[in-house]
């Protein structure tokens, strides 16, 4: 069952990484999560849009890959029974690992 993004980004935050929508203004430290809007859909009844589930990607980067507290996330994911995909990178501009999880939660 999908939730809300504050319920999502309280994932990360309760374990201390600072959560932004597309992009800190400013210089930050890792790790830290870049919130992006991929796309919505909404389900109809009534001749009205009557839910919008919105995914997205929250991004983490870090200096190197954290095994723990991927799984502190996970678990505070799990936890809040937002469903998640998860795959890794590299971002070679910031010198920066990615671990990016896709997630669709209620947008309203």
């Amino acid at each position: 069952m999908a939730m809300l993004l504050s319920e999502a980004v309280a994932a990360f935050t309760s374990n201390g990484v600072p959560v932004a929508h597309v992009r800190f203004h400013g210089d930050q430290a890792p790790p830290y999560v870049e919130a992006y809007l991929n796309e919505t859909n909404h389900h109809f009844a009534d001749d009205r849009n009557s839910r919008t589930f919105a995914n997205y990607d929250l991004v983490l980067h870090a200096t190197d890959r954290d095994l723990e507290l991927e799984g502190l996330v996970e678990d505070a994911l799990d936890a809040a029974e937002i469903t998640w995909r998860k795959s890794g990178g590299y971002r070679a501009d910031a010198d920066l690992v990615t671990t990016t999880y896709q997630i669709e939660v209620y947008e309203r």
